[in-house]
């Protein structure tokens, strides 16, 4: 039985944009199955983020970025409608196994070629790059199961007793943040589940 690693992103983190392409290579190296689960972003939980802490993220995540070999500082903020609508298109990603395509795509996006994701031009183009039909796209945006997906995944965050994202959690064991990764791929070899090449 394949092993389980939970991986918890925002749209509108841009640290869940630099670990997303990490994330989604993980199950090419090891026994785990990627459960993507998108957060409805902190300010739309009612959290407020200091205007100093959010120019500080966006100077150490262009850094980051430039480490990374990451486009990135093109961007199009997608709080509210931009981040909702790919949340649900995103859980629509996941029943029809595109979730990696649409996650990097939307990421690229909205961090490196400042595509408003709340229009539906914006949303259709990252739609159509991912491979995702748009008409499918547009009735995932009102479908009250994948809303209902979408909270129980914020939830889901809430009751393991954070906050923030990027967070993997694997066998209970919680890492926040995109430079955990190689913490994750630590614990993941330890557990025996590293493919052999």
């Amino acid at each position: 039985m394949t092993a389980r690693l939970e991986f918890f992103f925002s749209f509108r983190s841009p640290y869940s944009y630099l670990a997303a392409p990490r994330a989604f290579a993980l199950p090419d190296r090891f026994d785990i199955g990627l459960v993507f689960r998108g957060m409805i972003p902190m300010a739309m939980r009612g959290q407020s983020v200091p205007r100093a802490k959010g120019l500080h993220t966006l100077r150490d995540a262009k850094r980051e970025a430039v480490r990374l070999g990451m486009p990135f500082g093109h961007l199009h903020d997608p709080i509210g409608d931009g981040a909702l609508r790919c949340l649900l298109v995103a859980q629509h990603a996941v029943d029809i196994g595109r979730e990696r395509e649409f996650v990097l795509e939307a990421g690229r996006g909205i961090w490196a070629q400042a595509v408003d994701v709340s229009s539906d031009a914006g949303l259709r183009s990252i739609c159509e790059r991912a491979g995702i039909s748009w008409l499918d796209a547009l009735i995932a945006l009102s479908d009250p199961a994948l809303r209902a997906r979408v909270d129980a995944d914020t939830a889901a965050l809430a009751e393991l007793g954070h906050w923030g994202v990027p967070v993997f959690v694997f066998d209970r064991e919680l890492f926040w943040g995109q430079d955990r990764i190689a913490d994750v791929e630590l614990r993941l070899r330890e557990a025996g589940l590293e493919r052999a090449n």
